[in-house]
């Protein structure tokens, strides 16, 4: 399928493969914000850390490992079209089970679904994010937490994004989701803490401005761009509009609302939905250039349509499972 777009427009499907994996840089500043949003300047529920990180894994393990099953299910399907090196190859029972566990990237066990490291990193950043704030409420000292979240900031920034072999740790990312961490709490406005904030974030902001200047590393722009475009984003804008009767505006943020509440179903449906088009490519010989970008259209709308039931009928539930957790 990419092989055929490619053909037909080179310039667009180039673009993508390289500039695509930046975006997972503002994954992990939002990913950082949200979880700043629910937890920093707060003391109730981190005196409880582990029912926040049983939370947590419910919520995200159970829609998470469906679509993994679904990924499985489509796999052993296309190959009955397709021996595309796409499809991963039927898994063991251990390798299907750490994934639920959330470990098959620790373990070097293979994908069975593209980008579901990503669901594992992101669990772990929330578990180190806990304990360090729930190791510095036990110190009793409200400018620890800062202070830790800078440190280990700046250690990924400096060090540890540089340490290949890391990349299934939380660390090798901290990067990236301590910034977004940080400005989320920044956005609090009424924590004890944010002198300590302010500073601490201003420290990491200048260190990425002079990482940048002396690489020019694009992921680092792209941190810092998500970082101010949040920081603006918190400041209350309702006296801009270009419609004055709020239909626009009220028809967009619907429309917005819709695609991010849909974003992490359609992140998990859309391979297994890619390798039945795939499959059907190859069976069918729809080799053509136009032919492929028609194939992504299918695939795209398909995700889309996969995405919004998977939502609502799978991801709903396993958040509705999490909050039965006391």
């Amino acid at each position: 399928m990419a092989a055929a777009a490619g053909v037909a427009v080179p310039d667009v499907v180039e673009w993508f493969s390289y500039y695509g994996r930046w975006a997972v840089q503002v994954f992990l500043v939002i990913a950082g914000y949200l979880t700043a949003q629910s937890l920093c300047g707060r003391e109730t529920g981190l005196s409880r850390p582990w029912s926040l990180v049983a939370k947590r894994y419910v919520r995200l393990v159970w829609p998470f490992g469906v679509a993994v099953t679904l990924a499985v299910v489509a796999a052993e399907l296309a190959r009955f079209w397709t021996n595309d090196p796409i499809l991963p190859e039927s898994p063991t029972v251990w390798q299907y089970l750490s994934h639920w566990l959330l470990i098959h990237g620790m373990l070097g066990h293979e994908s069975l679904s593209t980008g579901v490291w990503y669901v594992a990193i992101d669990f772990q950043l929330f578990v180190l994010t806990v304990l360090l704030l729930w190791s510095s409420q036990a110190l009793r000292w409200s400018g620890w937490a800062p202070l830790f979240i800078g440190a280990l900031t700046v250690a990924s920034l400096v060090w540890i994004r540089t340490w290949s072999d890391w990349d299934n740790w939380a660390p090798y990312f901290y990067n990236a989701y301590g910034v977004g961490l940080l400005m989320g709490w920044l956005t609090r406005r009424s924590d004890k803490a944010l002198p300590w904030v302010r500073l601490v974030l201003l420290s990491v902001l200048v260190l990425i401005s002079w990482q940048f200047a002396m690489t020019l590393n694009g992921r680092l722009a792209v941190i810092l761009a998500v970082a101010l475009l949040l920081w603006v984003a918190s400041f209350p804008l309702s006296y801009v509009t270009a419609d004055p009767t709020g239909s626009l505006k009220s028809l967009l943020g619907r429309v917005v609302h819709y695609l991010g509440g849909t974003s992490f179903a359609l992140f998990l449906v859309h391979f297994p939905v890619s390798m039945l088009v795939n499959a059907a490519q190859d069976r069918f010989d729809w080799t053509l250039p136009q032919e492929g970008v028609i194939a992504m259209g299918v695939a795209w709308l398909g995700s889309m349509v996969l995405a919004d039931v998977f939502y609502r009928y799978v991801e709903r539930f396993g958040t509705k499972l999490s909050r039965r957790i006391g």
